[in-house]
């Protein structure tokens, strides 16, 4: 499986109000994607000039790594490519924009601390 071959990096988990630490932003290079692992959760975070967007990191499709996938973060829509089969996932929330997927991936709240990354699951 997908998640045999790829082990993901851990990240440290921060107290109180939901957010966890995820990565220094400055190990985020502009519209490539990374992934992390927070909490129990495999999140992509990809950084464009303005912001730092974070999905789950698995296609909805058949599980194949998002990360691996090419990465548009220019224009008015971000998004990445299913690296398997070519699914289409919008990066501010992770809604399907071009199947074969029909289930979004997970959507995360991001902010910068401390040129730290920081992200929360959506409620």
């Amino acid at each position: 499986s997908w998640a045999e071959r790829w082990p993901e990096p851990r990240s440290d988990r921060m107290p109180g109000d939901g957010w966890t630490a995820a990565a220094a932003l400055d190990d985020l290079p502009i519209g490539k994607g990374v992934r992390v692992t927070v909490g129990n959760d495999i999140v992509l975070l990809v950084r464009s000039d303005e912001r730092v967007f974070a999905i789950g990191n698995r296609c909805t499709h058949q599980g194949a790594p998002l990360d691996r996938g090419p990465v548009k973060v220019s224009g008015s829509l971000a998004t990445v490519t299913c690296p398997a089969h070519g699914s289409v996932f919008g990066l501010d929330d992770g809604r399907v924009l071009r199947g074969p997927a029909t289930h979004a991936v997970e959507g995360f709240d991001t902010r910068v601390v401390d040129a730290t990354v920081e992200v929360r699951p959506r409620t």
